[in-house]
C-alpha cells in the first residue's frame, strides 16, 4: 500500500511521534507553528489527511505540514513515517458542527446604529461608508483560555458565488479602535469550504471592484462609489469565484514587499481574463501599503500642505474636525469669479 493511503487516519499520532507538539494538533484556533501568529491556525485533519489551515500560511495536508515544519521533501517524509507508522494508531477527530456557533452569532448580530462606536471606528480608520451588509454584536474575545469583553464587533457574512452563507468575519474593537490583541480579526469555522468565497459589502453588479480587506474595500467604495466585495486575504483573492453576472472586475491589490498581494491580484486577473471577463489591476505605488494606507496618507499630505501654506485656514479646519469628531476631510479649491 502506498504511504499516502497507509497514513490516512494516523496523522495525529504520526506527527506527534515525529516531534510535533500536541498543541498544534487540535482543531481549535491557536498559535501557528510556522509563522508564529497567535490565533490564526487550526489543525482540522479533514478526512484523516492531516490537514491544517492558517490565515497567513494557507492550508495543506500532513505532507505539507512536514515540509513546513522540518523542510522535508515527500521522499524524506515517507522515509521518516515508514520507520514509526507501525506503532501509530488511527485517530478519529470529533468534528464540531460549525452551524451551532454561526447560528449563535446570527442571532446576536443587529444593524449598526448611527451613534454606534463602530461608525466612529470606521471613521478613525479613514472610512465613511458603513453598508447594511455589516452588522454589530457584543462579543467576548478568547485568547489562551482567557475570556475578556464583551466588545463591539463588526460581523460580516461570508458567502459563496451562489449567495449562500458559509461563515462570518469578525472585527473586534474597543473604545473606537481595533482591539489590542493577537487576532482582532477572525474568520469563524465555515460550513464546507471558505475557498473562493467573499464578503458582499454592496450588491454585486456586472462591474465590481474586488479588494482584500473589509476596510480597504470600503475606502475604495468611498473613492469610486461602485459595488465592492472583500476577498478576506491574498490567498483567497487568488481563488475567488464570482457570480456569472459579473462582466468587469477591478482588482485593488496590496503592494506587499513579499509580492504576495501582487501575485494574488494577477493570478485572479489571469483566471478572469481566461473566462472572458474584463479586468483591471490597481496596485498602490508604495511598497508595504494597501489602498487604505495610500488614501489616508494622501489625506494627511493634503492637510500638511494647507498647514504650511495657510496656517490660519488649517487651524480653522482642524477645529471643525474636532467639533464634528472626524478625521475625514475633503479640501476643494474654489476659483473666485471676477
Amino acid at each position: 500500500m502506498k504511504m499516502e493511503h497507509e497514513v490516512v487516519g494516523r496523522w495525529v499520532d504520526v506527527l506527534s511521534t515525529l516531534g510535533v507538539d500536541q498543541r498544534y494538533l487540535i482543531n481549535r484556533h491557536g498559535k501557528c507553528p510556522f509563522c508564529g501568529g497567535r490565533d490564526r491556525y487550526r489543525f482540522d485533519n479533514k478526512d484523516g489527511n492531516g490537514t491544517f489551515f492558517c490565515n497567513h500560511c494557507g492550508s495543506g495536508d500532513g505532507f505539507k505540514f512536514l515540509k513546513k515544519m522540518f523542510n522535508w521533501d515527500f521522499k524524506k517524509s515517507v522515509t521518516e513515517i515508514r520507520q514509526i507508522i507501525g506503532d501509530c494508531k488511527v485517530v478519529i477527530m470529533k468534528k464540531k458542527d460549525p452551524k451551532i456557533a454561526l447560528k449563535k452569532i446570527a442571532g446576536m448580530a443587529k444593524s449598526i446604529e448611527p451613534n454606534s462606536d463602530l461608525i466612529q471606528y470606521l471613521k478613525n480608520r479613514g472610512v465613511s461608508s458603513c453598508p447594511d451588509s455589516l452588522k454589530e454584536a457584543q462579543l467576548y474575545y478568547f485568547e489562551d483560555g482567557i475570556k475578556t469583553g464583551p466588545f463591539p464587533t463588526i460581523v460580516a457574512l461570508i458567502t459563496n458565488n451562489l449567495g449562500k452563507g458559509v461563515s462570518y468575519h469578525l472585527t473586534y474593537t474597543h473604545r473606537q479602535q481595533k482591539l489590542k490583541c493577537s487576532a482582532p480579526k477572525k474568520i469563524m469555522t465555515p460550513v464546507g469550504t471558505i475557498k473562493g468565497s467573499y464578503i458582499e459589502l454592496f450588491p454585486v453588479e456586472e462591474h465590481i471592484h474586488v479588494v482584500e480587506g473589509i476596510e480597504t474595500a470600503l475606502a475604495i467604495h468611498d473613492l469610486t462609489d461602485m459595488p465592492v466585495i472583500s476577498a478576506l486575504n491574498a490567498q483567497n483573492l487568488s481563488a475567488l469565484s464570482l457570480p456569472s453576472l459579473v462582466k468587469k472586475v477591478e482588482i485593488w491589490g496590496d503592494n506587499d514587499a513579499s509580492y504576495c498581494g501582487q501575485r494574488a491580484s494577477y493570478t485572479l486577473a489571469e483566471k478572469l481574463k481566461r473566462n472572458g471577463i474584463e479586468v483591471e489591476v490597481h496596485i498602490p505605488p508604495i511598497v508595504g501599503e494597501d489602498w487604505l494606507d495610500f488614501i489616508n496618507r494622501n489625506k494627511d499630505l493634503t492637510l500638511e500642505h494647507v498647514k504650511n501654506t495657510n496656517p490660519e485656514f488649517h487651524q480653522g479646519i482642524t477645529k471643525l474636525m474636532d467639533v464634528f469628531n472626524t478625521k475625514d476631510v475633503t479640501i476643494t479649491k474654489i476659483e473666485e469669479k471676477v
